[in-house]
């Protein structure tokens, strides 16, 4: 997903980070252990007396938080829930481009908000705060029940550490099947048609042959292109379906996955499948099946490719909620206001591989986390671990997603049926950052009653969409506790498969050529002992 420039910057300050954590290591400790007992002492609602009589303000960093809070004046909703809560947002601003890097330098320098949000699951900078305090480690749950059942998961209960969790990941799915939504290809199949076209893909060969036709016969006359990407970081979640699924990686760096070849675990990025799955992809670019210009693609550059039929086809994240908020909503009218989207954009299902099978992408059920200050006052952290609890509930998820019953929709039976026809993000301008400000819990919206996916062409094909993924489709077997392991090489050990899926794309040199240059630069920094390291361990564990 996003977060993609956030490992420029953690390598950019790794040298100065490291001392400066060391330094404010010694409060964050004392507070940890203090936020801990006082929180689970705290928290509850069923006195007399209002646990919330006394206002707070909170601080919180988070993506465009400014322009965020900002929306709050017109959210009626919003105000309510933290009227409830008797809390005020102090807004503390990070962006895409800089998130990691000012995250990093508050830490060091003991400047923490708060609640901040970052994707620091399994680099070192992670472990540092652990070990050294300066994030606070949550209370017991017992009073926090609807949080409580977060950590049921297994991806996110493994990431205990000493038996304490210090992160709330902002969850997306149910479960790993779910991640086939976060790596779509949508195509126009309203071109292939009129390219001559006549089914549907279903393997990676009827892929390529749609596109080719596509791209040749140009039915709108506008020289119009193969596949592009709204960012190449997302080039692995489809490409590495091409018989080597595990490979799938969010981009973060840290997230790879671990499988078992000849006789020893390996990042599944260097299995003997790598190159198969490289060659496919490389034919397609040589074949100008691949925008050429991707190397250079954005998702604003995508999303106008794509909806004015510049792209036969764009790989994207987000799903349906992607397409509907950024491709139907904001562009599709003004370049086919005769054209529905639905009938004339198709979502591609995973296609059958050189294996046989139909593998989707795989990543974790959660993307990025909150992290509460090692120096927050536990007083504070209870408050805030409420205003979470509430957002998760059954009451502040049906609030957040349906709006006001009777005034934007009733209830039948057991179902919720609209009665706001437009979108309720125009009418609360602000339910969807205080929902993404705990969980993104984008499955909810693949529900025919859900509006969030506001075409509604488009919501009945994302609800048939997933309903057929988990019915056809299959998880190839990996152990998450490797990718969690903590060696010491592994500790700082990153790849990033899409820069050196871009390197094969665009290199000169034979596929093979490319890829072990690639794999000997892993080598130089480690592979080789970190292997080592990790199958120690797992032995070990009893990890086999």
């Amino acid at each position: 997903m996003k977060g993609f420039k956030r490992f420029g910057f953690i390598m950019v300050g790794l040298a100065l980070m490291t001392g400066l954590l060391s330094a404010c290591s010694g409060n964050g400790n004392e507070k940890s252990s203090e936020s801990e007992n006082a929180a689970a002492t705290n928290s509850g609602t069923g006195g007399e007396e209002n646990p919330y009589k006394d206002p707070m303000q909170i601080s919180v960093a988070f993506w465009d938080v400014e322009a965020e809070v900002a929306k709050i004046e017109n959210d009626p909703i919003v105000q309510d829930i933290l009227k409830k809560f008797n809390i005020t947002i102090k807004p503390v601003n990070t962006t895409w481009d800089d998130y990691g890097q000012k995250i990093q330098m508050w830490a060091a320098s003991g400047q923490l908000p708060d609640v901040f949000a970052i994707d620091a699951i399994g680099t070192q900078y992670q472990r540092k705060w652990v070990d050294q305090g300066v994030v606070a480690p949550l209370p017991d749950l017992t009073n926090y029940p609807n949080l409580a059942k977060y950590f049921e998961a297994p991806d996110i209960a493994g990431l205990a550490v000493d038996g304490k969790q210090y992160t709330i990941p902002r969850r997306m799915f149910p479960s790993t099947d779910w991640s086939a939504l976060d790596r779509v290809v949508y195509y126009r199949w309203d071109l292939a048609q009129e390219a001559g076209i006549t089914k549907e893909p279903e393997t990676w060969e009827e892929f390529k042959v749609m596109l080719d036709a596509i791209v040749k016969a140009d039915p709108e006359g506008k020289r119009i292109t193969g596949l592009t990407s709204s960012q190449v970081k997302m080039l692995g979640g489809l490409f590495w379906l091409y018989g080597n699924p595990v490979a799938t990686s969010d981009g973060s760096g840290a997230d790879f996955k671990w499988i078992k070849e000849d006789g020893k675990f390996i990042p599944a990025v260097f299995s003997k499948t790598a190159l198969p799955a490289l060659q496919n992809m490389k034919d397609m670019y040589d074949k100008n099946l691949i925008d050429p210009d991707i190397a250079l693609t954005s998702p604003e550059i995508a999303y106008d490719k794509f909806a004015s039929g510049k792209s036969a086809a764009m790989l994207s994240g987000g799903g349906f909620i992607n397409l509907d908020a950024n491709i139907q909503r904001k562009r599709w009218a003004n370049s086919y206001p005769d054209k529905e989207i639905s009938e004339t954009v198709k979502v591609l299902k995973p296609l059958i591989g050189p294996d046989g099978e139909r593998h989707h992408a795989i990543f974790k059920t959660y993307w990025s986390e909150s992290y509460f200050s090692g120096k927050i006052d536990p007083k504070k952290l209870d408050r805030i671990l409420a205003l979470f609890d509430y957002v998760l509930s059954p009451e502040g998820k049906t609030l957040l997603t349906y709006g006001i019953e009777g005034v934007d929709y009733k209830v039948e039976g057991d179902k919720k049926i609209m009665l706001e026809t437009k979108a309720l993000n125009e009418k609360y301008p602000a339910i969807s950052f205080l929902r993404d400000l705990v969980a993104y819990e984008t499955a909810d919206r693949y529900d025919l009653s859900n509006p969030s996916i506001s075409d509604v062409g488009l919501r009945e094909e994302a609800v048939e969409y997933i309903d057929w993924i988990l019915n056809n489709t299959k998880v190839p077997e990996y152990d998450i506790r490797l990718t969690y392991m903590s060696t010491p090489t592994k500790d700082s050990f990153t790849v990033f498969d899409h820069d050196d899926l871009l390197n094969v794309m665009l290199s000169k040199e034979p596929v093979e050529q490319a890829w072990q240059k690639i794999v000997d630069g892993y080598k130089s920094k480690g592979l080789d002992k970190m292997i080592e390291e990790v199958n120690t361990k797992a032995k070990e564990q009893g990890i086999e």
